[in-house]
């Protein structure tokens, strides 16, 4: 598996399977990265520091995340505006988490209100692009990549 292509290309298609090793991978990277910028961060400027560098380690996770997502998006035959709506949603929580990190009190309706949309558009895209099969034979986007596999 060639991951170079895998996060920091978006022109062709990828099955279920690479997806699933793709995103795990990321999701991994992502809690050790994120978790080691939270102690740095915490370290240096206590819940600020924290939340800035945790949140410019989500936000250099956008990239890759946003590849794999549209190569699996191509093997479903959808738009790439699929994607794009949903990494948008994500870059501007992830902003502002960083601007607002810990909230005195009761969280705010925006809070609520970001997190529950993020939460069930990230879900519904992930079962959409995990779990169901792509096109079968060729499409705009190229050849089928389960077709190609060697058996």
């Amino acid at each position: 598996m060639d991951f170079q292509k895998l996060y920091l290309n978006g022109d062709v298609r990828i099955g279920r399977k690479d997806f699933w090793i793709g995103m795990v991978l990321l999701i991994l990277a992502n809690i050790v990265l994120g978790f080691i910028a939270g102690l740095i961060g915490w370290s240096v400027s206590g819940i600020w520091g924290a939340a800035i560098l945790t949140g410019l380690v989500g936000l250099a996770m956008t990239l890759p995340t946003y590849f794999l997502m549209v190569k699996r998006s191509n093997d479903r035959d959808y738009p790439q505006t699929y994607v794009q709506a949903l990494m948008a949603l994500n870059i501007a929580f992830q902003l502002k988490t960083m601007v607002m990190p810990i909230e005195f009190g009761a969280p705010s309706l925006l809070s609520i209100l970001f997190s529950f949309v993020l939460a069930v558009a990230g879900l519904w895209v992930l079962i959409d692009l995990g779990f169901f099969q792509g096109t079968r034979g060729p499409n705009r986007y190229g050849p089928d990549p389960v077709a190609a596999e060697p058996t």
